[in-house]
């Protein structure tokens, strides 16, 4: 499958790179929705990642795959793949611990078990129900914040191009 990093602008670089402004203060939750990856249309058999995001300050993501509707039970929809980051892109060095993979001690340790195995913090277009027709098909992916930068990848699981975007619901 081909796969295409978005280049954003410089302007959008630096808005991209700013930690977002909390709305709420004190203990009540705080809560934002950003744009992950704008609204485009993505070939088949192809992925598409966006630009890092900076998100510090956030305990969970939910990350909203809004896509072009399915008209058949054979077409395909849009898996998700969310990354985390250390630091954002630096040209001529990359990205400093950019992973999806992740282990929670919190929720997943288990003491008579040696080794655990890592999660993924993807979703694929199988692990829900297909869904006909209608405005679009939506899925959504919520995990824990594990870096303050951020890259959502979708990839086209069908053979025809597609409307995708990404957006995100961001939790205290």
């Amino acid at each position: 499958m081909d796969f295409y990093v978005l280049e954003p602008s410089a302007a959008e670089k630096k808005l991209l790179l700013e930690p977002p402004v909390f709305k709420g203060a004190g203990d009540n939750a705080s809560t934002n929705i950003i744009q992950l990856l704008s609204k485009r249309n993505v070939a088949g058999h192809t992925g598409v990642g966006s630009a890092l995001v900076n998100i510090d300050g956030y305990r969970m993501i939910n990350a909203y795959v809004i896509s072009d509707p399915l008209n058949s039970t054979t077409q395909r929809g849009f898996s998700l793949e969310l990354s985390f980051s250390l630091a954002p892109f630096v040209y001529g060095t990359g990205v400093v611990g950019e992973t999806s993979f992740f282990f929670n001690f919190d929720s997943y340790f288990d003491g008579a078990n040696v080794e655990h195995r890592p999660l993924q913090s993807q979703i694929s277009d199988h692990a829900m129900i297909q869904r006909i027709g209608g405005v679009d098909k939506t899925n959504i992916l919520r995990i824990p914040v594990l870096g303050p930068y951020v890259r959502a990848s979708v990839f086209n699981e069908d053979g025809t191009a597609r409307n995708v975007e990404v957006k995100a619901y961001l939790t205290t």
